[in-house]
């Protein structure tokens, strides 16, 4: 497959996931299929952001040294918050607006990691070699 398939692949997964966000969330309790989204969601998310990532990886290794630059890994870590945050919600730990927040922090903290794809101490190849 192409970038802009996994591209789409990804996209669909995180529109997935936030809509299960939206029913975990708001409801008096949680429902199977929201739980269902939210793990087709995330499921989504990670085959399309891998799939990114491995058209990608030469790219990656001239402009940060690395195929897995650090950009990459605070955004599967925020994928495992993700993930996590099903539990918070069954077991009603964070609700309203305080989840709303941690939701909306955590997509925007993502996608301006995802568009910008800042260096974050990485040196290119070249750079090491000097």
């Amino acid at each position: 497959m192409n970038y802009e398939t996994y591209r789409l692949i990804h996209f669909i997964g995180i529109f997935t996931l936030m809509f299960a966000f939206g029913s975990l969330f708001t409801g008096e309790k949680s429902t199977k299929a929201a739980a269902v989204g939210h793990g087709i969601g995330l499921l989504l998310i990670l085959l399309g952001g891998f799939g990114m990532q491995a058209k990608m990886k030469d790219v990656y290794q001239i402009a940060y040294g690395s195929s897995f630059p650090t950009w990459m890994m605070i955004k599967l870590f925020i994928w495992v918050i993700f993930g996590a945050s099903m539990v918070l919600a069954k077991r009603r730990v964070i609700k309203g607006i305080a989840a709303w927040i941690l939701i909306i922090a955590l997509g925007t903290a993502s996608a301006y990691l995802g568009f910008h794809k800042p260096a974050m101490n990485n040196k290119p190849a070249a750079a090491k070699s000097e």
